[in-house]
């Protein structure tokens, strides 16, 4: 049998190949991109991708919004040397829960001994079996929660990787007579100046992140306000 070659005979019709089909000009100006997160609330940002990650690229983390009940207003602190201002926070130690690293960060940066302050939440925790209505009264539950990503870090015979620090916020009080103890601050925390702000003062203050967070704090004080002398 002869060999068929499949080149087009001269005496045949050649037929232009199609144009290779090329994006309308519009494409890149209105190009399609995936629909943003859902939002929740108005004190949150949009949700997050599905995440894990292991030990080594996270680290849980704590602050406190101090307010002194009697004069409202707010512990703030300022870095004297590098010149700006912040809530106190602070990494959890191990074996620490996240309690006592709010209540040992607020007493190691500020100088006060603060309790925590309860407030009517909006937390989704449920109730413990025996106290199924829990949620709805008063509670130390923290109020947000913030994510940073942090790059890798190297030091002299090793590398640590890139990971997320957990944040979590939580809301003390100390009381009108409240004695600041001096000295109680780590060796790098020794520029830390701590001042009593009015609310709009400290938010005129603090970086954006932190000022939602005494924000979303102080709507929370303000709802309780009325209830405290009933129900104290």
């Amino acid at each position: 049998m002869a060999h068929q070659s499949h080149r087009t005979p001269q005496n045949q019709t050649q037929w232009p190949r199609p144009a290779a089909q090329s994006q309308p000009q519009w494409h890149h100006r209105f190009r399609l991109s995936p629909p943003p997160p859902p939002r929740m609330s108005p004190w949150s940002s949009a949700q997050v991708p599905d995440s894990s990650w292991c030990d080594e690229n996270f680290l849980l983390g704590a602050g406190m919004v101090v307010f002194q009940p009697e004069t409202h207003k707010v512990v703030v602190l300022y870095e004297s040397k590098k010149k700006y201002w912040f809530l106190p926070k602070g990494r959890k130690d191990v074996g620490e829960s996240l309690e006592q690293t709010a209540l040992r960060e607020a007493y190691e940066e500020s100088g006060y001994r603060v309790e925590f302050l309860p407030l009517f939440t909006q937390t989704s925790a449920p109730g413990p079996p025996s106290d199924r209505d829990a949620p709805f009264r008063m509670n130390c539950e923290p109020i947000k929660i913030a994510t940073h990503s942090y790059p890798e870090r190297r030091r002299r015979n090793y590398t640590l990787p890139a990971g997320e620090y957990l944040s979590f916020w939580y809301v003390g009080q100390i009381p009108g007579n409240a004695v600041r103890e001096e000295g109680t601050g780590m060796a790098d925390e020794v520029n830390y100046v701590t001042h009593l702000l009015t609310v709009r003062e400290a938010l005129s203050r603090l970086g954006s992140d932190e000022a939602q967070v005494v924000s979303y704090a102080y709507a929370l004080y303000v709802h309780v306000r009325p209830w405290r002398r009933h129900l104290s």
